[in-house]
């Protein structure tokens, strides 16, 4: 379906979805985004933490923070969400989906059907069921943003981590999905589905600092960011 109802791009603020808004990287994110002067919907799934990162914030920014209580794993919940949004702000311009976790251990064989169901939960359905309900108001502004943040280890399983790897690979490839979407002949140009990829978060020295990637996605609200659909982003 074509999508006819692109808004020109301008200094307006933009609105970008920021779901696991309460992790490091959500926070980062959330509060370079309100400097930048955008609107931002922080979604979580915990009441209380929303409310902390709200605290955490700079109170003149409250006017341009919108917190919003959602579980992304429920599919219907995440529709309700999308269509509340857009009601409210008109549009969205960008989703960052920061929802994370990692389970594992030292050996293959300590995998469980527990971990994969968490892991799988947590890092595939929930970006299927947001990029799902968000995919048609994204195109709609001709400026649309989707991001993840990835792993390392998606393209380096290891025996410990077969089914973060596995499930961060899968993330990946729904992410390449939408970019086809976007970069397809019936769409409006101009979106962008990018993947992040870092070894972990963290402060370490192999680790990428949450500052750094609240960094990278908040460029890419920069109209030149459209050739990057589709890219893998070393960060």
């Amino acid at each position: 379906m074509t999508v006819t109802d692109a808004q020109p791009a301008g200094s307006d603020p933009q609105v970008v979805v920021v779901t696991g808004a309460t992790g490091a990287t959500g926070r980062a994110t959330c509060a370079a985004l309100l400097a930048r002067g955008e609107h931002v919907v922080a979604v979580g799934r915990d009441a209380a933490s929303l409310e902390s990162l709200r605290v955490e914030l700079d109170a003149p920014h409250w006017a341009l923070l919108d917190t919003r209580v959602c579980d992304l794993l429920d599919g219907d919940a995440v529709q309700s969400l999308a269509a509340e949004v857009v009601s409210e702000h008109g549009h969205v311009d960008a989703l960052f989906h920061l929802v994370g976790g990692w389970r594992g251990g030292t050996s293959f064989t300590e995998s469980t059907d527990d971990d994969w169901r968490w892991l799988s939960g947590n890092l595939v359905d929930t970006l299927r069921h947001t990029t799902l309900a968000l995919h048609d108001h994204l195109l709609a502004t001709g400026r649309g943003r989707v991001a993840i943040v990835s792993a390392a280890a998606a393209q380096a399983p290891t025996a410990g981590n077969a089914a973060y790897a596995s499930a961060k690979a899968a993330a990946e490839t729904w992410l390449g999905a939408l970019a086809d979407s976007f970069g397809s002949d019936d769409a409006t140009p101009g979106s962008a589905a990018v993947v992040g990829v870092v070894k972990w978060i963290g402060t370490g020295r192999t680790a990428t600092a949450p500052a750094r990637v609240a960094e990278w996605l908040t460029g890419l609200l920069d109209e030149d960011a459209a050739a990057l659909n589709g890219a893998r982003v070393e960060l």
